[in-house]
């Protein structure tokens, strides 16, 4: 922990959308704590160091400017240089953002990775369990679910030393749960070869999801972003948004159930922007049913619990947790 208090440590959360980012610091508990909390629209910028030179001007007055970490937890794959992800407005080098933004150091870890960092600190007690379950927690494994721009997961390994397994599950293969669904993945086998899991299960997947639904029924899709198919869906102001929102969560319980099999999951954290937004919905869905319907694994699933969270400021947390951990 010694060069988090000889270096100033910027965290970030930088994904398709905004780039959420803090100053890191060592409370009384040797635990990582976090101040000077801003949020950036990706878009309103050029490039990542462009957000970075912003952060760093807008918080002068708490960094010098010299010996500055950054631990930035970011959507995609991280490979040497680069980042790759098709959901981000600009490409990402380590070397590029560090001379240009100016940092001693720059460490990048995937942000849903990040967020499974956090699972330790998660208060449960303030999460909306969807299965209750019995199993002990942090005992095993633990699953970390988030549709949002796209779909991330992250695996919580306990130790000790606790580790975390990113995963690109968003990629892998969508699959039908019923003849419904089947004939979705039909039509959207006339444009594309591969339908993933995050086709439908994140923002765009829910808009795309009410588009296809909608050429399916004949019926017109007036509806232009995925808030306005929640915020439709929770008004009961169109049907066919319903009809979308209601699959989404169906969609979501048997993808939730397949991951939680193959990881042998202790515990499951669903996050997210959608997730949250319609939580109701949520809860009253066929999400629940289509997780335990594992047919001869469902006594299993049945005692994993799925908490609905809301990760704030988790993934900047564990950006910290992971450089305090990970440092040589």
């Amino acid at each position: 922990m010694a060069s988090l208090l000889s270096n100033q440590l910027i965290v970030a959360d930088v994904g398709g959308t905004y780039a959420r980012f803090a100053i890191a610091g060592l409370n009384s508990h040797g635990k990582p704590e976090l101040r000077d909390y801003h949020r950036f629209a990706c878009t309103d910028y050029s490039s990542l160091a462009a957000i970075i030179c912003a952060y760093r001007e807008m918080t002068g007055q708490h960094l010098s400017f010299t010996r500055i970490h950054a631990s930035i937890a970011i959507a995609g794959v991280i490979e040497e240089d680069q980042v790759r992800n098709s959901n981000l407005p600009w490409t990402v080098s380590r070397q590029q953002t560090m001379q240009e933004s100016g940092l001693a150091q720059l460490r990048f870890v995937n942000d849903f990775a990040a967020l499974a960092w956090s699972v330790p600190i998660i208060k449960t007690a303030d999460a909306i369990m969807l299965n209750p379950g019995n199993a002990p927690a942090l005992a095993g494994p633990v699953l970390v679910v988030s549709p949002g721009t796209g779909l991330g997961a992250a695996l919580w390994l306990p130790g000790p030393p606790s580790s975390v397994l990113a995963t690109e599950a968003g990629h892998a293969a969508l699959a039908a749960g019923n003849p419904q669904e089947a004939l979705l993945l039909a039509q959207c086998w006339k444009s594309t070869p591969h339908v993933d899991n995050e086709m439908f299960l994140s923002g765009p997947g829910l808009l795309r999801l009410y588009r296809t639904l909608a050429l399916m029924r004949g019926k017109t899709s007036s509806l232009e972003t995925p808030a306005e198919v929640t915020a439709a869906a929770i008004a009961r102001q169109d049907c066919i948004a319903q009809e979308a929102v209601e699959t989404f969560c169906a969609m979501l319980g048997s993808l939730l159930g397949e991951l939680a099999i193959y990881y042998c999951a202790h515990a499951v954290y669903l996050a997210g922007g959608i997730p949250t937004q319609i939580s109701e919905l949520l809860q009253k869905s066929e999400f629940r049913n289509r997780f335990l319907n594992k047919g001869v694994m469902r006594a299993f699933v049945e005692n994993i619990p799925i908490y609905l969270i809301e990760p704030g400021q988790l993934a900047l947390l564990g950006a910290a947790y992971w450089y305090l951990q990970t440092e040589s």
